[in-house]
């Protein structure tokens, strides 16, 4: 466990299930509760985007693979993945993030965490703590290019459903949000979101969750 590391809430485990091509977090026995990803790839007009590309791909499993490196790294856990050409590659990106984002964090809440909004939805917050003096929610990314502000947009919104959900759940106010990009090339970029730009993402966000009830309540009717 790094020093960073303090236990400031108790964060539920929720299973998770998959009802057609929905992916639902079970809430308890009586509650299912569909995830931030499956909202925004049913609400999405760009079906082909990569955000929403459901299959195994060397680069999903690279990224996979950064991100449980990464909650080993931070819960102190002997990292038990057997080692090969992918995940030689994803302990070098992961080393990236810890040396130029992780350490620069007061404290650290968690990693891998999930939280849910009401009985609405639920997802998985790759790292929430403070860093700057304020509450912010990471969402780290590897990839083989840089991706733009634009190409973003979905995972600003997912960010955003995370902080909602987090505020509700925890009485808290999550001030930012960090999209923390990883290239192959050994590069990296933060796309940093402010408590105003916030703000915007979450009204976005509400849409989409809006355009999916509707849309579910349609195909259920």
């Amino acid at each position: 466990m790094i020093d960073k590391l303090i236990t400031k809430y108790n964060y539920p485990t929720y299973s998770i299930n998959y009802i057609k091509d929905i992916k639902y977090y079970s809430l308890n026995e009586n509650i299912n509760t569909p995830s931030v990803t499956s909202i925004l790839r049913h609400t999405n007009n760009q079906l082909n985007s990569s955000f929403f590309n459901t299959k195994i791909t060397k680069s999903m499993e690279i990224g996979d693979l950064m991100h449980s490196y990464l909650e080993e790294y931070i819960y102190g856990r002997d990292n038990k993945q057997v080692d090969s050409k992918n995940f030689s590659l994803a302990k070098i990106l992961a080393k990236i993030v810890i040396d130029n984002l992780i350490v620069n964090f007061d404290e650290i809440w968690g990693s891998e965490v999930s939280v849910s909004y009401k009985d609405q939805y639920a997802g998985t917050i790759d790292l929430i703590g403070i860093i700057n003096k304020k509450l912010c929610i990471i969402d780290y990314k590897s990839s083989y290019k840089k991706k733009s502000v634009e190409e973003l947009e979905n995972h600003f919104l997912q960010c955003a459903a995370y902080a909602i959900a987090h505020d509700w759940q925890f009485n808290t106010h999550v001030d930012s949000i960090i999209i923390f990009q990883v290239v192959r090339d050994g590069s990296f970029e933060q796309n940093i979101v402010n408590k105003r730009e916030l703000d915007i993402y979450k009204e976005k966000w509400f849409d989409k969750l809006g355009k999916f009830n509707v849309k579910m309540a349609k195909e259920n009717d």
